[in-house]
C-alpha cells in the first residue's frame, strides 16, 4: 500500500510542476500545437515500449473503449485546454492552490459514481483541503481579482472536475486493462483528439519564433506528464480507493506553488504555507484506516 501511496504523490507532483512549466511554454506555443506534439513525443515513446511489453494485443470490450474515450475526453483534452488557457489568465500558484479541490471532488464523485464508502476521516480530510484553498485564495493578498484572472480561476476550477473524473474513470478501467495499455490508448486517443485543432494553429504558426529552451521544456513535459505521470497514477489507483487516491492529488497545489516561486518569481506568503500545511494535513488524515463502527457513509 505504501508503495501505491508514493506513485500517486510522485504522479500529482509531477503534475503540479508541470502547471508552471506549462505556463512557459504556452506563452510560445499556442495550446492545442503544444497538447498535440506532448502526445506525438510520447506515443513515440510508448508504442514501442508497448510491443516490447507484449502487450500490444488486447481484447478489450466496448465499454472499455468507451470508458477510455471518455478518460481522455475530460481528463485530458478538456482537462489540457482548461488548465493551460486557465494560467494564461491567472498565476501558476493561483492555478495550483484551486487545485487542492480536486480530492473534493473525487470523494464525491466516487460517492455518487462508483457508491464508494465516505469515511469520516475522509470527511475531515476534503474539509482540510477546502480550507487549505479557502484560505490562500481568498485572503492571499495577491491584490483585487481582475476580471480575467477570475475568469482563469473559473477555468481552472473546470479542470479540476475534468481531473476527478479521469480518476472514476480510471478506477474503473482498473483490473481490466493493465496501467500500460492504458497510459498508451490515452495518449492515441488524445493525440486524434487535439489533431485537427493543432494542423490548424500549426500552418498559421512561426516556428521560427520558439526558443531552444521551450522545446526542451516541451520534451520534459511530454515525458512527466504524458508518460511517467499516467503510469505512476494508473498504478496507484488501481490498489487504492479512488476517494483515497484523491488525496493525493493535494500534491499538485505543492509543486505547483514551489515551482512558481522559485522559477518564476511569483509571491510566496505565510498564508500560503498554511494551506499547503493543511494539505498535507488532509492526505495524512485521510490515509488513515478507521476501524470504529459507524464510521462511514453510504449512500
Amino acid at each position: 500500500m505504501l508503495f501505491a501511496y508514493i506513485q500517486l504523490a510522485l504522479s500529482m507532483a509531477l503534475v503540479g510542476m508541470n502547471i508552471s512549466i506549462g505556463k512557459e511554454i504556452v506563452s510560445h506555443v499556442p495550446v492545442f500545437l503544444f497538447s498535440e506534439l506532448r502526445f506525438l513525443l510520447a506515443m513515440v515513446i510508448l508504442l514501442p515500449l508497448l510491443a516490447l511489453r507484449g502487450e500490444w494485443k488486447t481484447s478489450w470490450k466496448k465499454e472499455e473503449g468507451s470508458v477510455l474515450f471518455w478518460q481522455s475526453f475530460f481528463g485530458v483534452f478538456l482537462f489540457s485546454i482548461c488548465m493551460l488557457y486557465g494560467v494564461r489568465w491567472t498565476t501558476a500558484t493561483a492555478a495550483g492552490i484551486i487545485t487542492s479541490t480536486v480530492p473534493a471532488c473525487i470523494a464525491l464523485f466516487s460517492f455518487w459514481l462508483l457508491k464508494e464508502k465516505l469515511q469520516v476521516n475522509n470527511v475531515v480530510a476534503i474539509i482540510l483541503s477546502v480550507c487549505g484553498i479557502a484560505l490562500i485564495t481568498f485572503t492571499g493578498g495577491a491584490g483585487a481579482q481582475t476580471l480575467a484572472s477570475m475568469l482563469g480561476n473559473l477555468l481552472v476550477f473546470l479542470a479540476v472536475v475534468s481531473e476527478a473524473l479521469f480518476t472514476i474513470f480510471a478506477k474503473r478501467l482498473s483490473g481490466k486493462i493493465t496501467p500500460f495499455q492504458m497510459t498508451a490508448a490515452i495518449n492515441v486517443i488524445s493525440f486524434a483528439m487535439f489533431l485537427p485543432f493543432a494542423v490548424w494553429e500549426g500552418i498559421r504558426f512561426d516556428w521560427g519564433l520558439v526558443p531552444a529552451h521551450i522545446w526542451w521544456l516541451l520534451v520534459y513535459y511530454a515525458v512527466t506528464a504524458s508518460v511517467l505521470s499516467f503510469f505512476f497514477w494508473y498504478n496507484g489507483v488501481a490498489k487504492v480507493e479512488a476517494s483515497k487516491a484523491g488525496l493525493f492529488t493535494g500534491m499538485m497545489p505543492i509543486s505547483a506553488a514551489l515551482v512558481a516561486v522559485l522559477f518564476l518569481n511569483e509571491a510566496f506568503t505565510w498564508l500560503h504555507g498554511i494551506g499547503m500545511l493543511l494539505v498535507l494535513a488532509s492526505i495524512f488524515v485521510g490515509t488513515q484506516q478507521t476501524r470504529q463502527k459507524g464510521t462511514t457513509l453510504e449512500r
